[in-house]
């Protein structure tokens, strides 16, 4: 670092120099003095012999090595100057800079959180996560023991799917996110309390466990504003009273990536909160304890695998384990078609240390299209900047040729227009931070679901500042080395001869062509753009249009859990009968009825194994079945027609036959040719369950998912089954009847936590957010590099005309009209522009086909999307033309040539 001292000393070395060298002379000016010289005479004779004291100077400051700092500094002082004295510019660059960049390192602030950053545990390159191919990712509390038991070298704990929760909390209750988890669960992660203690094996030892809870920080800052008193109290979690242990280390909120949880609970207390969903049944009675069953798989168990040798042993005894449970519960099934899937199945181990993440599977392609898209817009920006730069430095060709006659390389122009540039992107990048702030935050409200923006922690450390340094230093060179080779190309005097109006020693403008080039390029990539927002557009549109099977503009859908308020099958009757009467009683509701899973809840009942009567049993994802329990007038509410057959009646209740309204699709899958009408399938030999009609296909997942199997069961005659779902068709405004409904059903039963009351048609949006996402982002981004590349297509012609004043006045002074002028300027635009389109059609379709998988009611090299897109393209680029050709058109030919 002794160059370092030396540069932070270099005014005490700058003095200490001077010194020197005046010693000298007036040594040298003494001794010739003592020879006889008179004293002007003798140190004329001195500075002679020295040489001229400037170069010793300058030979001592290259020996201390701090020469290219201080030229460094020397060039970005100047290059301040420059930018100072071309204010507009400056702005302007900086502006389109700070949004390129910025819009870029907010994707990737998204992008790290969701896919690339760890979670924040104790070691979580450790962590695996067991999975059973062939068999999903839940496992029993049974067989957590037995991997916990039979493989001692690593360490196993184990969670359920997260929840909806309800807690009272000083008489007000609200739906929260709660997780059921082993005593070893923060041991094991280990993740530390911030207040009180979090849950210990002592806590899970005993079927009902202890009745404790452990806050997450954000629920605990949110809720309780970081009080510490709240740690010993008593709030009421699914009518059961628990008290609070402790709080969770902050940044911790569980281990799915995206989706937070408020609260952890014990996994002992399974039946005691009613937790009853996510999860596999089979040979098993849900109604029971669950953690005793084999049969019952709910639980992701992960495992810690802390050193090489559990690394190396572990994943053989876990299988062998495992081998040994499929081979017993395989023996215990009596369809040789289960048992054979079942004896298929293996264990397999998954890196956890990102976590899991719904989220993340969902966006992880968007995310990737998204991050492709801001790094075109960005390099369509450094080529529109270049342009500009090569117009500002063409006029600055005097400057440069007198900087070469007084001895500076060409090394030495490029690198002080490429420390101009940096400059320029350095500023750029610093307010690029602020935009990506802003940005980041923005992205995650335009991909949520619900007014509430996603869960997504998103620290600005140092790999984001990294980056944001990284992206901007490469932005500079990208829009500022080519320009400053052209620029550098120049001769001593070429600049002086002609005023800089040329900018080689033969007289060719050598800016033009790098400039049609650079023109090129922008319009390619913004067609690409256009095109890829024009498809994402369509693709919105057309899942928005879709028809689903059943009426949405016009069905509102209250959303609660009655079993999380502590009713069961008994209270249940009496329950949904006061809702039922207090939604119908609502000014404008033409009909009510009520679901358990409902359409586009997310929810969903899948079935395996069924018999149909007089068929051989089945297995295989693609026999599986949708099983909903609905209420009267379900289909008449949500305006499914009954094709044949009849809909559910009063008097199909618990001990009458059974009976089931099937879709179009189950009909056809099950039955094939056969009239289904008065056929019967289920679960039993012989089965049951009669088919009484059927129904029109609905697409319940929404408009992109494939139609399912649907078997529609009446919920009077599944007493065990309560609704979470009422409907209400609608004659008047959704808007005006959403706040009355609420109030409707807070009065039916204050008690009950009421999650929303949404439109069919916002739920319809909420499954394609994803979609909307890429069509709101695609848009603006392609409409930001089309507006980019029209400003540089209009620079780069406006400064072409400006140059060319002296042809153009020979032109008409030769006789030429205006308009054939005008035609001249627009002939040379569409040449360019139709090269880029064509470039850019060939780019767009090879892109459309790599996000094919994104797009819905279009093929990759759809007609009227590419039509659409460049007819845009082409109109905003002539206009973009017009003004420098009608100026080109104006030119007086007397002016012109005078200025020769």
């Amino acid at each position: 670092m002794r160059w370092f001292m030396r540069l932070i000393r270099r005014e005490r070395l700058e003095r200490e120099l001077d010194r020197e060298i005046e010693f000298h002379v007036e040594a040298e000016i003494a001794r010739l003095v003592e020879e006889g010289m008179t004293p002007l005479e003798a140190r004329r004779r001195a500075l002679a012999a020295f040489g001229g004291l400037e170069p010793i100077r300058e030979r001592a400051r290259d020996a201390r090595g701090t020469r290219w700092v201080e030229q460094i500094w020397q060039d970005l002082r100047y290059a301040a100057r420059v930018l100072r004295r071309s204010p507009g510019f400056a702005l302007a660059a900086i502006a389109s800079l700070a949004i390129g960049i910025g819009a870029n390192i907010a994707l990737f602030t998204v992008a790290d959180a969701l896919l690339l950053r760890p979670l924040p545990v104790d070691r979580p390159e450790q962590l695996v996560s067991l999975n059973r191919v062939g068999g999903g990712e839940l496992f029993s509390h049974p067989a957590f023991l037995k991997f916990q038991r039979a493989v001692p070298i690593a360490r196993f704990t184990a969670g359920s799917s997260t929840a909806r929760t309800q807690i009272s909390i000083g008489g007000q209750t609200e739906l929260v996110i709660g997780q059921l988890v082993t005593g070893d669960w923060f041991d094991v992660l280990g993740v530390q309390a911030a207040a009180g203690r979090v849950l210990t094996v002592g806590d899970t030892r005993e079927l009902g466990g202890t009745a404790i809870v452990v806050l997450s920080h954000e629920f605990w800052r949110r809720r309780f504003a970081s009080d510490p008193a709240v740690i010993g109290t008593t709030v009421v979690v699914n009518k059961v009273p628990m008290t609070i242990a402790g709080v969770a280390a902050p940044g911790f909120s569980g281990l799915s990536v995206g989706n937070r949880v408020d609260l952890w609970l014990p996994v002992t207390m399974q039946a005691e909160v009613r937790y009853y969903t996510n999860s596999w049944t089979e040979n098993a009675d849900p109604r029971k304890p669950w953690l005793p069953q084999e049969g019952i798989a709910f639980l992701n168990v992960l495992a810690r695998l802390p050193d090489e040798a559990s690394r190396a042993a572990a994943p053989a005894q876990m299988a062998q384990v495992h081998q040994q449970s499929v081979e017993a519960q395989a023996k215990a099934l009596l369809d040789p078609a289960q048992r054979d899937q079942r004896l298929r199945e293996r264990l397999e181990l998954v890196p956890a240390w990102r976590g899991n993440s719904l989220v993340r599977e969902s966006y992880t392609e968007p995310l990737r299209v998204l991050m492709i898209t801001t790094a075109l817009v960005l390099l369509i920006g450094c080529a529109n900047l270049a342009s500009l730069v090569l117009a500002r430095g063409s006029a600055r060709a005097r400057e440069f040729s007198l900087r070469l006659a007084l001895g500076a390389g060409r090394g030495r122009i490029v690198r002080q227009l490429l420390t101009e540039s940096l400059l320029l992107a350095t500023v750029g990048g610093a307010v690029a931070i602020v935009v990506a702030r802003w940005a980041a935050s923005g992205l995650l409200r335009l991909a949520s679901s619900t007014a509430t923006p996603i869960p997504l922690d998103l620290p600005f450390d140092g790999r984001i500042m990294l980056f944001a340094l990284a992206i901007s230093v490469l932005t500079g060179v990208a829009f500022g080395l080519m320009p400053a080779l052209q620029l550098s190309r120049a001769g001593a005097t070429d600049g002086l001869k002609t005023g800089g109006r040329v900018t080689s020693a033969s007289g060719r403008d050598v800016r033009v062509p790098f400039g049609r080039v650079l023109i090129v390029a922008q319009v390619t990539l913004a067609l690409t753009l256009l095109v890829g927002a024009v498809a994402f557009v369509r693709t919105f549109n057309n899942l928005l249009t879709l028809h689903t099977g059943f009426e949405r503009e016009h069905v509102v859908a209250a959303r609660f859990e009655p079993r999380l308020a502590g009713f069961g099958k008994e209270q249940w009757p009496a329950l949904a009968e006061r809702l039922l009467s207090e939604a119908r009683g609502v000014p404008g509701v033409r009909s009510a009825s009520i679901a358990v899973n409902g359409a586009l809840t997310g929810a969903t009942r899948l079935s395996g194994g069924i018999v149909v009567e007089g068929q051989p049993s089945r297995v295989g994802p693609e026999w599986s079945l949708r099983e909903e329990m609905i209420g009267l007038d379900y289909f008449e509410t949500l305006g499914i027609p009954v094709l044949r057959g009849r809909a559910f009646r009063s008097t199909d209740v618990d001990g009458a036959p059974k009976v089931a309204v099937i879709s179009e699709a189950m009909a056809k899958r099950f039955f094939g040719d056969v009239d289904p009408l008065g056929k019967r399938f289920g679960y039993g030999t012989p089965p049951e369950v009669e088919v009484v009609g059927i129904v029109r296909d609905a697409k319940v997942d929404g408009p992109r998912r494939v139609v399912p199997n649907i078997a529609y069961y009446p919920l009077l005659q599944n007493p065990d089954d309560l609704a979470n779902n009422l409907y209400v068709r609608v004659s008047t405004s959704p808007e005006a009847v959403k706040p009355t409904l609420l109030a409707a059903l807070s009065r039916a039963e204050p008690s009950l936590a009421i999650r929303e009351v949404v439109t069919l048609a916002e739920l319809t949006g909420r499954t394609v957010t994803r979609e909307r996402l890429m069509s709101q982002l695609t848009s603006a981004f392609g409409l930001l590099a089309v507006a980019v590349a029209a400003l540089g297509l209009y620079a780069t012609i406006s400064y072409s005309v400006a140059r060319r004043t002296n042809e153009l006045g020979v032109r008409l002074a030769l006789g030429a009209s205006p308009a054939s002028v005008r035609w001249l300027v627009l002939r040379e635009t569409l040449l360019v522009v139709g090269a880029g389109c064509v470039t850019g059609l060939i780019l767009s379709v090879v892109a459309l086909r790599y996000v094919g998988t994104l797009l819905f009611g279009l093929t990759p090299n759809d007609p009227t999307t590419l039509a659409a897109a460049t007819v845009t393209l082409l109109t905003i680029s002539l206009l973009a033309a017009i003004i420098p050709a009608v100026r080109a058109a104006r030119t007086d030919p007397i002016r012109a040539l005078r200025a020769e």
